[in-house]
């Protein structure tokens, strides 16, 4: 039955990407086609009468570039009137951001919006089938990350979060492919962080035939791994007896051989760009002969890229999402929709920061996220994500940004340390200290190239020469991915929502966590 239906998604998925294909091809035609949805969407909303938007020129001409901030009061409106507000269809549900700088944002999921990242994984995984020998007789596990807070529905009754991450797939496709799915119902109604984790690790072994695994972020499959070493007595002694002889002895040796205990494992798919790529090859230990796929630039707010086997970078999603650019120049605060450019302005090795458009109530909007052009798929430029850039910590006027901090960690002479990340802190005194997961040799000659480097700053050099900060430090911190992932999930964050990013901004619960009473 499964081989039938993956003859039947294979075929049913050809024409989808024979089109993108095609789309490929000539770019500018297919985003000037995304564009005019977009526009006529927004012709529906108030936000687009409040704009006088009536064309794709209108729209050009007169749509701001924008942040959150700048339309939470939309978005405000959005969730407690359920008109057409910001979006011109209702509203499935409502998806949180991380609120990784600041308070949750709420993302409104219309019909259209969902397709958009339901075509993203079909594309996805058509491209991985007609590539990978033998993929599609096993199980694929997409990551499960329930929201641990207790909101489930607005004032309104609109649903907020998904219950989980296969749930981007919209109910058909959830039904079709769910043959192939690795798919405990219960995991997404599982509100205790610790029942989930145990939960989901007696899952995964129970599965001998899961051949791919789909999560966010490297650590996530990091910390299973570690839970299951730490555990194995209890978890022998659950579910030991309905494992075949050689899972069960991989599990016992003191080294597991996690290939072993997934023999039919062929594919891990996670981010592994910027500062998750030292974490992605750190399950290249693990598992040495299991392709290791770089995620596509995915956010809740929008799908951007995907990955395709012996492309490099991220091919853009140009059929879905209308993408515009600005160019890094180390002023893009100060930008505005005047300096906004196209796919068909960039050039290849330069960097840029994307802003998105969709149909889901977001119009020019700053992402954050910086990309660098490394490739073309016919006439379409593929993205490399490098990092975030519009995060900055200040705790004293010193402003540092996210990008220039991952440029001083780059720099720096550090081995074998997956986790490397600035973090603000004010206990006992304000100074910045770098975090790594594993001690490393000639720690006074990193923090020496370390200071150096974040004193090419103007403004942390003049707060340290005035003594408001004291000279960053490099500490090691060997379970520092469980520590933030136990900190997140109390804070409310799903599992998929953790980063590691290159500047962790002060937080003094998290100081406690790690440090204790400084």
């Amino acid at each position: 039955m499964r081989r039938i239906l993956y003859h039947a998604v294979k075929a049913y998925t050809s024409p989808l990407a024979r089109r993108f294909d095609r789309a490929l091809k000539d770019p500018m035609l297919a985003q000037q086609q995304v564009l005019e949805n977009i526009v006529q969407d927004l012709k529906k909303t108030e936000y687009g009468a409040f704009y006088n938007v009536n064309s794709a020129r209108d729209f050009r001409k007169s749509i701001p570039l924008v942040n959150y901030d700048d339309i939470s009061h939309w978005m405000q409106r959005q969730r407690e009137e359920e008109g057409n507000i910001m979006v011109a269809s209702d509203v499935a549900l409502y998806e949180k951001t991380s609120g990784s700088t600041g308070p949750h944002k709420y993302i409104p999921y219309t019909t259209e919006l969902r397709r958009s990242f339901t075509r993203m994984f079909l594309l996805w995984a058509h491209n991985l089938i007609a590539n990978v020998d033998g993929l599609g007789n096993g199980k694929l596990y997409f990551s499960v990350s329930p929201n641990f807070d207790e909101e489930r529905l607005t004032e309104k009754g609109v649903p907020v979060g998904l219950e989980n991450d296969a749930d981007y797939l919209g109910t058909v496709w959830r039904w079709v492919l769910s043959p192939f799915m690795l798919a405990d119902q219960s995991l997404g109604k599982i509100r205790d962080p610790d029942a989930f984790k145990q939960a989901l690790c007696l899952s995964l072994l129970r599965c001998a035939e899961l051949e791919t695994i789909s999560v966010w972020n490297p650590s996530f499959l990091t910390l299973v791994l570690q839970w299951i070493t730490d555990n194995r007595e209890r978890v022998l002694s659950q579910i030991g007896d309905s494992l075949d002889h050689d899972r069960k002895l991989a599990l016992e040796t003191e080294i597991i051989d996690w290939q072993r205990v997934w023999p039919q494992l062929k594919l891990i798919s996670c981010w592994a760009d910027a500062n998750a790529k030292p974490l992605a090859e750190k399950l290249r230990e693990s598992f040495p002969d299991i392709i290791i796929q770089g995620k596509g630039l995915l956010a809740t707010e929008a799908p951007m890229t995907i990955p395709m086997v012996n492309i490099e970078g991220g091919v853009p999603l140009i059929s879905d999402t209308y993408f515009e650019f600005l160019k890094d120049d180390g002023e893009n605060e100060n930008h505005g929709a005047s300096d906004l450019i196209t796919l068909a302005d960039l050039k290849d090795g330069q960097r840029y920061e994307i802003v998105v458009s969709q149909r889901g109530g977001l119009y020019r909007y700053r992402m954050g996220d910086q990309v660098e052009v490394v490739g073309k798929i016919h006439n379409t430029p593929t993205l490399r994500f490098v990092g975030r850039n519009n995060r900055t910590s200040d705790l004293v006027g010193e402003k540092l940004n996210e990008s220039f901090v991952r440029d001083v960690i780059q720099s720096l002479p550090i081995k074998n340390a997956s986790f490397q990340s600035l973090m603000a802190t004010r206990n006992p005194i304000d100074k910045y200290l770098l975090v790594l997961d594993r001690e490393v040799d000639d720690i006074s000659g990193i923090e020496k190239t370390l200071e150096e480097g974040l004193q090419k700053s103007y403004h942390y050099r003049h707060a340290r020469a005035l003594g408001q900060l004291s000279a960053a430090k490099v500490v090691s911190v060997p379970d520092i991915e469980s520590v933030i992932s136990d900190h997140s999930l109390e804070s409310g964050k799903s599992l998929g929502d953790m980063k590691q990013n290159y500047l962790m901004l002060s937080d003094s619960n998290l100081e406690k966590r790690l440090f204790g009473e400084l």
